[in-house]
């Protein structure tokens, strides 16, 4: 087919790809994304670029709206790449992804659960649900643009309420964009590597209400913007009583991270509290924690159940972070030895250990690849696994595969990379997926978390 400037291209939407667009197929089959579209609609589509095998277009006009299409609660959509699905009532968007998961695991994994896929389990809060939003910055000498990036693009889309925040972020949102703009801190260029502010990155405790607002800087300014931001740090404390701490986060790397490894206080605590469930946990500014601290007890809750079927299982944790998934299994467990390579979170998970009552945790602070898998005084009944969106580094898979052990429990946030690992598993060492709970712990969104139980089977 080719592209012609302006024409236009009517299309019949067959389903979503697992970033929510949606696929058609042109009078001569190729297949044509197109964002903004819903399953069995009809639309006007204009195509932008074009492929060997597939196009890109851009939604022209609706001409036939799926019966469950709605008006997006921001009025960002179509333009912030960070919500996919807004135009989709909240029911409609479980089933869409209930399907992204099944067509994932059917191609990628070549399997599909023994038990069957279950529904995709709601979300308590639909928005206002997040308790963490990392805005990079953009903008020439000291004019800043704090937001989203723009989909599939770096250029970045200005934010001053974000609806699937938590109430205790938009209000600090604002604040600090004001504030920044009269720092004289300039913007981060990613293509120079030049300037200084990086991202700013807001996060606190959905139940605790705490905040933290964390700068992300190349370098650390000089002495007197370094005043001007301990002012405004101590005067957006005064003003905001819930923020704990406003702290600085130095990241000279060219690279995709967003945090570096020193962060140092500009007013109050460097960390944060949130509870899931009846317990506390410590986060450090830079450490990982689910964004959907509700939805985030019935996934541990899950996955614990699932990792300790007797309540005496000796388990091994790979990418535990801070130990909330940890402590949720150690209330089950005989012991649990959690593995995680960032030191923040290290010492995050001994506390919270300590702090919820825990003696049967013992953490290793070395990368998943890179541990000793014999190190346990016995072998582990359960292996947990809560890799990255990338899945499990060969490494570890490989070792998993070795060791053998009874059961695995997979907490997964990227179906694609879920059925991959799914399917390594089986071929090296005769797992069978088992089980499929899947979670939406990010409403509007593409993605779902799901738990994945897998199990060798019993030789006679």
């Amino acid at each position: 087919m080719k592209t012609v400037p302006d024409k236009l291209i009517q299309l019949t939407i067959e389903k979503l790809d697992s970033q929510g667009d949606g696929i058609a197929r042109d009078g001569q089959g190729k297949v044509v994304f197109v964002p903004g579209a819903l399953p069995a609609e009809t639309v006007l589509a204009k195509i932008t670029t074009e492929k060997k095998d597939y196009c890109t277009s851009r939604l022209v006009r609706v001409l036939s709206p799926h019966p469950e299409r709605t008006d997006p609660a921001c009025p960002l959509h179509g333009k912030c790449g960070g919500c996919q699905l807004q135009h989709a009532s909240y029911p409609f968007q479980l089933r869409l992804k209930l399907q992204m998961l099944t067509d994932a695991l059917s191609r990628t994994g070549k399997q599909v659960p023994l038990e069957g896929f279950e529904p995709v389990r709601p979300s308590p809060l639909a928005l206002g649900y997040r308790n963490k939003i990392s805005l990079p910055v953009s903008g020439e000498k000291t004019l800043l643009e704090i937001g989203y990036f723009r989909k599939g693009t770096h250029k970045v889309v200005p934010v001053e309420n974000c609806p699937v925040a938590m109430k205790g972020l938009n209000v600090l949102l604002p604040e600090i964009n004001r504030g920044l703009r009269q720092t004289g801190l300039s913007p981060y260029d990613e293509r120079t590597g030049r300037g200084s502010l990086r991202h700013v990155v807001l996060r606190g405790g959905q139940e605790t209400g705490e905040l933290l607002a964390v700068l992300v800087v190349r370098e650390f300014p000089e002495p007197s913007t370094l005043d001007s931001l301990t002012a405004l740090a101590r005067r957006i404390r005064r003003r905001c009583p819930t923020l704990s701490g406003f702290v600085l986060n130095l990241n000279p790397s060219r690279g995709n991270a967003i945090f570096g490894p020193i962060t140092r206080s500009l007013s109050g605590r460097s960390f944060f509290f949130e509870r899931f469930g009846n317990m506390t946990f410590k986060f450090e500014a830079t450490s990982f924690s689910q964004v959907n601290t509700r939805q985030a007890v019935h996934l541990y809750e899950t996955a614990a159940s699932e990792a300790c079927p007797n309540g005496s299982e000796n388990v091994l944790e790979l990418y535990a972070g801070v130990g909330t998934l940890t402590c949720f299994i150690a209330s089950r467990a005989s012991s649990v030895l959690a593995v995680e390579e960032w030191k923040p979170s290290v010492e995050c998970l001994r506390e919270n250990a300590r702090r919820n009552g825990f003696s049967n945790v013992r953490a290793a602070e070395v990368p998943a690849e890179r541990f000793d898998f014999n190190a346990g005084e016995r072998p582990p009944d359960t292996i947990v696994l809560d890799p990255p969106r990338s899945g499990c580094h060969p490494a570890v898979l490989e070792a998993v595969s070795c060791l053998r052990a009874p059961r695995l429990v997979y907490v997964s946030c990227n179906p694609a990379t879920l059925g991959r690992d799914v399917r390594l598993l089986h071929e090296s060492a005769g797992y069978e997926l088992r089980k499929l709970v899947p979670f939406d712990l990010f409403p509007q969104t593409s993605h779902v978390e799901s738990v994945a139980v897998l199990e060798r089977p019993i030789r006679s």
